[in-house]
């Protein structure tokens, strides 16, 4: 069986620490976000970027080398948890679930044995999606918000509108 190919930006940049100080770094794209929050976007420059195709990728593995790398500093780990503060954030950018493929194929099977052919709550428009969220239960709504959060392009609306469901369950309990 074939690993898994991933591609990967990285982008070399040049950090403009002062008038005569500049430092050269090379970092995977969804880190150019962190080191923009640590030094000031106006201080990271892109120099050149370059694909790269990296067999079995692993999402937690990358997630696991951000806290260790930035976790040195006070400014360092502020930037990471604002923009990647757990790992789904991390998922959600790269559009790459971490762990095993068998465990998210056995959600969608699960999700499709369930719908038999119906179209997903997904399909509507995020009116729709809110307004069906109060009949699904929860282990629904959560396997609704993995199944968003896996999509090419997900809605930060469906998100938002999944986590007001999940407060207004909490409060009314």
């Amino acid at each position: 069986m074939a690993k898994p190919l991933t591609t990967l930006t990285f982008v070399l940049l040049l950090i403009d620490r002062d008038a005569s100080t500049k430092i050269p770094v090379e970092v995977p794209d969804y880190e150019q976000s962190i080191l923009e929050e640590i030094y000031g976007e106006d201080m990271v420059f892109e120099h050149s970027s370059r694909e790269v195709e990296v067999e079995d990728f692993d999402v937690q593995k990358a997630f696991d080398g951000l806290v260790s790398k930035y976790q040195a500093t006070a400014e360092g780990d502020r930037a990471r948890k604002v923009l990647f503060p757990k790992l789904r954030d991390l998922e959600k950018r790269l559009g790459i679930k971490a762990g095993s493929e068998g465990k998210q194929a056995s959600k969608t099977s699960k999700q499709a044995s369930n719908q038999e052919g119906q179209p997903s709550l997904l399909d509507g428009t995020i009116d729709d999606i809110t307004a069906g969220l109060s009949s699904l239960s929860d282990d629904d709504l959560n396997a609704l918000d993995a199944e968003e959060a896996a999509r090419e392009k997900p809605r930060k609306g469906v998100h938002g509108a999944i986590e007001a469901e999940r407060t207004a369950r909490a409060a009314n309990q």
